[in-house]
C-alpha cells in the first residue's frame, strides 16, 4: 500500500474497521449522532460512548 497527501486514508480505515469489530461489529441502528452549536459527536449505543475521532 502506498499513501500520499496529507492524510493516510487507508491507516484511518483499519484502524476504524479494529475498533468496529473491537466493539462486537455493530449495526448502524446502534449509532447515534447528536448536533450542537459547538459541534457534532457520533456515538454507539448512546452519547456517553462516543466514536474514537481520527487524528
Amino acid at each position: 500500500m502506498y499513501q500520499s497527501g496529507p492524510r493516510n486514508l487507508w491507516d484511518e480505515v483499519e484502524a476504524a474497521y479494529r475498533w468496529w469489530d473491537g466493539q462486537g461489529r455493530p449495526g448502524h441502528e446502534r449509532f447515534g449522532l447528536t448536533v450542537t452549536v459547538d459541534g457534532r459527536t457520533a456515538w454507539l449505543d448512546s452519547p456517553e460512548n462516543p466514536v474514537p475521532r481520527q487524528s
